[in-house]
């Protein structure tokens, strides 16, 4: 089961999971578009991918459209929502690290860091992500919530389609 907590400067939601899948699959499953909606689109999620793109590659860009068919999820009554990015750093299948603007942020130009490591161990690998610069946005930390469930489904997917 996935575990998140906020590093002590409040400034931080790390999150990690063991994932019986290798380093190479875990990898395609975070950067590759047609497979990033196939798993965020899973079963455990309250929301929905409308569209993911992904340029996967220093300098590239990122953008996802979500849905949230409850309106509860991020703003009261507001269903749609936008996140995007640049990838600052890519190194496969060991590091990927990007922007994060949202548009459900209470500063939507504030940029956030979302770091994911992949790291190789016998049974498969153990993700990390730590999603940074969150100090500056109300409710920031609230990512703490978030992000268990979204490993969760990346690893139901990785687990069931090991490459």
């Amino acid at each position: 089961m996935a575990k998140a907590v906020i590093t002590p400067n409040q400034d931080a939601v790390v999150c990690e999971v063991q994932i019986a899948a290798s380093p190479e699959r875990v990898f395609q499953a975070l950067t590759e578009a047609d497979q990033l909606m196939r798993w965020w689109n899973g079963e455990g999620g309250p929301c929905r991918v409308k569209r993911w793109e992904m340029d996967a590659r220093i300098g590239g860009k990122w953008k996802c459209m979500i849905f949230d068919p409850t309106g509860k999820m991020m703003l009261p009554g507001v269903s749609d929502f936008e996140s995007s990015g640049e990838i600052i750093e890519f190194d496969p299948p060991r590091v990927l690290s990007y922007t994060w603007f949202a548009t459900f942020h209470s500063n939507p130009a504030h940029p956030t860091l979302v770091r994911w490591e992949l790291i190789p161990e016998p049974r498969g690998t153990l993700v990390r992500v730590t999603h940074s610069a969150l100090k500056a946005l109300p409710g920031g930390t609230d990512y703490v919530k978030g992000w268990p469930g979204v490993f969760e489904e990346l690893k139901k997917f990785a687990e069931a389609e090991r490459a």
